[in-house]
């Protein structure tokens, strides 16, 4: 370990604190840090602002670290696009994808530099919009209906067989990690974080009955509208608009070659349902 980069809430006085203190912990340990610009000119020490680095620099690092939450995690992955190693310490309410809370991070750093951890390796999902690449999703891809109070006519095929026919509000096509976020919400499965698998899921169709798919992590999942119809979709990733598309358009949804490594300094198992018992249905901690 030779290289460490930082990104962070600007926002969160404690979350620069906790940066601080990564900081200053690496560079005593003769380990070259790369700090966000933005955030680097958040500070005052002058050896912190002249760590700033470009998003290329950045990326270069053998690991990057997020202080924040989930969202600031899938900020850093959209901006430095994988493959990435990420250590994330949570600041935020959820913190699914996080790996520790700010009082453990000295201990954390410890066995990062020991190598005492082990990789949680999410392949993110790819979304083509005919035949083109134009986006990626660590948690999931909302195909939804462009108008509200309006549903869509479309088809949804895993692997060129028909699974879904019909009218609704849209579907989302979800990572095995994001079956804690919106999947959740809407009566999916939880999966568990050594399965790997994507869940297709119909929101609100008119046809009773159509219940949450779990296929295999190489699916192939298309999306396509009849030729009757003259309404296309709205397609967002991981939240954020990718493209408002025509009725004449075919979406393509599968998993990408590439990856995002998770550190996790914990026992993988037993943190992702502690976490979800705590978040999904005690309701989370306050935001620091």
């Amino acid at each position: 370990m030779q290289r460490v980069s930082i990104i962070a809430r600007r926002d969160l006085k404690a979350a620069l604190r906790v940066v601080e203190s990564i900081f200053f912990y690496l560079k005593d340990r003769s380990i070259e840090v790369f700090i966000d610009e933005e955030l680097a000119r958040s500070f005052r020490s002058p050896e912190i602002r002249s760590s700033a680095s470009t998003i290329d620099t950045l990326k270069k690092a053998d690991v990057i670290i997020t202080v924040g939450g989930d969202g600031t995690i899938l900020r850093a992955i959209r901006r430095l696009k994988p493959p990435l190693k990420i250590l994330g310490v949570n600041m935020g309410s959820m913190g699914f994808l996080c790996e520790v809370e700010p009082k453990e991070v000295t201990e954390a750093l410890d066995k990062l530099l020991a190598g005492e951890y082990r990789v949680q390796r999410v392949h993110p999902l790819s979304v083509q919009i005919d035949d083109v690449d134009v986006d990626q999703a660590l948690n999931d891809v909302l195909i939804f209906t462009p108008k509200p109070a309006k549903v869509l006519d479309f088809t949804v095929k895993a692997d060129g067989v028909e699974i879904f026919s019909g009218r609704a509000d849209g579907a989302l096509i979800s990572t095995n990690v994001g079956s804690t976020a919106y999947v959740i919400s809407l009566g999916g499965p939880l999966v568990d974080p050594d399965v790997q698998c994507i869940v297709t899921i119909i929101l609100n169709p008119l046809k009773l009955g159509v219940r949450p798919f779990v296929l295999p992590p190489s699916s192939v999942i298309q999306i396509s509208f009849p030729r009757r119809s003259r309404k296309g979709a709205a397609i967002y990733s991981d939240g954020v608009l990718t493209k408002i598309v025509g009725s004449k358009s075919l979406i393509q949804v599968k998993a990408s070659p590439t990856y995002i490594d998770f550190i996790r300094i914990k026992d993988l198992k037993s943190t992702f349902y502690r976490k979800f018992y705590e978040v999904r249905i005690r309701g989370g901690k306050e935001p620091q």
